[in-house]
């Protein structure tokens, strides 16, 4: 198991953000490889600008893996979001959660996951959610692993593409002060 250190993100990490998150977007879904429409969906959500625009809203926070000061993962969640499925209005999405292929199975995403949902429950929410697409077998195993439940299917759709997707979700205990 490797042991990373954790931190939340700042604007100045925007630049290895995009290039980490390029980078695993596209080995986890450019399985068969580029083609245009996918290039943009890319570019639209992991040029510096788009990714410093996202660090910049105030309910989404990324929380960020490094390993000898090097990102090697990161988690983002938007606080305050619920999904048709999860109509909590306390639940909270894990957007994404990217681990640079080097660093899968050495406990990485879980330390992510784990990070996060201590941050959204400290914040209040309820419930963290999130989807994963059907043609990625590892997430669709991990999330169950580490206590989701699959509440359902759901559907990304860019460019008049659309990818089908299991909705995940765990619910948090409700901590009573006395």
């Amino acid at each position: 198991m490797l042991n990373p250190s954790i931190r939340l993100a700042q604007p100045d990490d925007a630049l290895c953000i995009a290039v980490l998150g390029a980078q695993v977007f596209l080995d986890t879904y450019a399985t068969d490889g580029i083609r245009p429409s996918l290039a943009r969906e890319v570019l639209a959500n992991f040029s510096v600008d788009a990714v410093s625009r996202v660090l910049g809203e105030p309910a989404t926070t990324f929380v960020l893996a490094e390993h000898g000061g090097h990102l090697i993962g990161f988690a983002q969640v938007r606080e305050h979001h619920p999904h048709e499925l999860v109509p909590d209005e306390a639940a909270a999405e894990l957007r994404r959660l990217y681990v640079q292929e080097r660093f899968t199975g050495h406990g990485v995403g879980k330390r992510l996951l784990l990070e996060s949902q201590q941050l959204v429950a400290s914040r209040g929410a309820s419930v963290l959610w999130l989807t994963a697409w059907v043609g990625n077998e590892r997430a669709l195993a991990f999330y169950p692993r580490q206590g989701y439940d699959e509440l359902g299917r759901t559907t990304y759709d860019f460019e008049g593409e659309s990818y089908e997707n299991r909705l995940f979700g765990k619910r948090f205990s409700k901590v009573t002060i006395t």
